[in-house]
């Protein structure tokens, strides 16, 4: 492991250069962008983070439908351009991974041909371009383990979302089962009864565990925390009194706790 990261968005609304200032003043090494097209400013990120001495831990993909992927029709179409969009930007800016969601965190359809073709087609994409493919846990388990089963790949892993299995399938012991595959992290906790993207030790998720099973996974080059928290929650109410240079400070203190 190289250092600790932080996803782009934090919660407070400031503009992108200063919170990538902000991140690396706090004294994180990396920074993961979300890769959205509604942000004007997102093919200057790369340069801009990297100006102020962070590196790039991966992009994030749109991910308004991933439940398309799976269905007949040109919304699966548009989805997998979207991501093929993603790994040939990866490719350009030189950032190793592309994360990418294969189901909603509400819902899952069915498990279909079609969807394991597109997959195919993605991940075929990403060894041409040599960017890493990395599938989050949202809530289906069963999804990931049928691509998983039916793709081989050194450029096709996980992305473990510490907070959705904590939510969704906590027995499910996702850095066990995809430990050899992991490509990257977002790390986040909760209460169990909402996806609220808490500090870590500031929910219920047993943290011990969790950096037990981390060491026993493949080796990834940052720690990230991806704590977007709900303002709306009464269980963010802790952070409401907080800057955001007090939040990322706490943010940097709670990260060191997990090397």
């Amino acid at each position: 492991m190289s250092g600790f990261g932080m996803f782009s968005w934090f919660s407070y609304q400031l503009p992108i250069q200063q919170r990538l200032q902000m991140i690396r003043s706090a004294g994180f090494d990396a920074v993961s962008l979300w890769w959205g097209d509604e942000l004007e400013d997102k093919n200057s990120q790369p340069e801009m983070a990297r100006k102020l001495g962070l590196d790039i831990d991966y992009v994030h993909a749109p991910c308004s439908n991933p439940n398309d992927l799976w269905a007949d029709g040109l919304n699966g179409d548009d989805y997998l351009r979207t991501i093929a969009s993603c790994i040939s930007d990866c490719e350009h800016y030189d950032i190793p991974t592309v994360v990418m969601h294969i189901t909603r965190l509400s819902s899952k359809p069915p498990i279909t041909q079609i969807g394991l073709e597109r997959m195919k087609r993605l991940v075929n994409f990403s060894e041409k371009k040599k960017i890493n493919l990395a599938l989050e846990n949202l809530d289906s388990i069963q999804h990931l383990d049928y691509v998983y089963e039916n793709i081989k790949s050194e450029y096709l892993g996980f992305c473990y979302d510490s907070g959705h299995e904590y939510f969704n399938h906590r027995d499910a012991d996702c850095l066990s089962r995809y430990g050899n595959k992991l490509f990257a992290v977002h790390l986040d906790d909760n209460c169990g009864d909402d996806d609220i993207h808490l500090l870590p030790y500031d929910g219920d998720i047993k943290w011990d565990i969790i950096k037990q099973k981390l060491k026993e996974c493949s080796d990834i080059r940052y720690l990230t925390l991806e704590v977007d928290f709900n303002r709306n929650h009464e269980k963010s109410s802790l952070y409401k009194d907080l800057s955001a240079n007090e939040f990322l400070a706490l943010a940097y203190e709670r990260i060191l706790l997990l090397k």
